[in-house]
């Protein structure tokens, strides 16, 4: 199996890595600031379940990776409030081990989409399909 490879389209991006989850979480912490992003939360999806009493297979490893661009996020969402609704959402990089594979996933928000969601807000139709394309460069770079 290609570990590298990987499929990408308008609405859904999922790569292979080479390394660890572990590996890879430390890898996009440390790219991060090169693509202006900092690395807000890290979930461990395992525990997170634990913790609501959900009986989970030692082996299940899934991470939610946070990202955000804490200034242009200030910004954006200080010029518009429901942009919040929206912003949030696709600023979360979803790493898991299956079969020994690491697997990355992530779901970019496209113009359209942004259109229909907030057909007045053109600026932001822009900017946050850019920041999508930014932060599939960041898993490009980490893994």
């Amino acid at each position: 199996m290609d570990l590298n490879n990987k499929v990408e389209n308008r609405n859904f991006f999922t790569t292979n890595s080479e390394k660890s989850i572990q590996d890879f979480i430390e890898s996009v912490k440390e790219n991060a600031l090169r693509f202006n992003f900092g690395v807000r939360r890290v979930f461990d999806m395992r525990e997170e379940y634990r913790k609501q009493n959900v009986n989970v297979d030692d082996d299940f490893q899934l991470y939610q990776i946070m990202v955000c661009n804490y200034g242009r996020s200030y910004r954006s969402m200080s010029s518009n409030m429901e942009r919040a609704a929206i912003l949030l959402q696709p600023k979360q990089i979803i790493a898991y081990t299956e079969k020994g594979v690491t697997t990355v996933n992530y779901l970019p928000f496209t113009k359209e989409f942004v259109k229909q969601a907030m057909p007045q807000d053109d600026g932001f139709q822009e900017s946050l399909p850019e920041s999508c394309q930014r932060i599939i460069r960041l898993i490009e770079a980490s893994k």
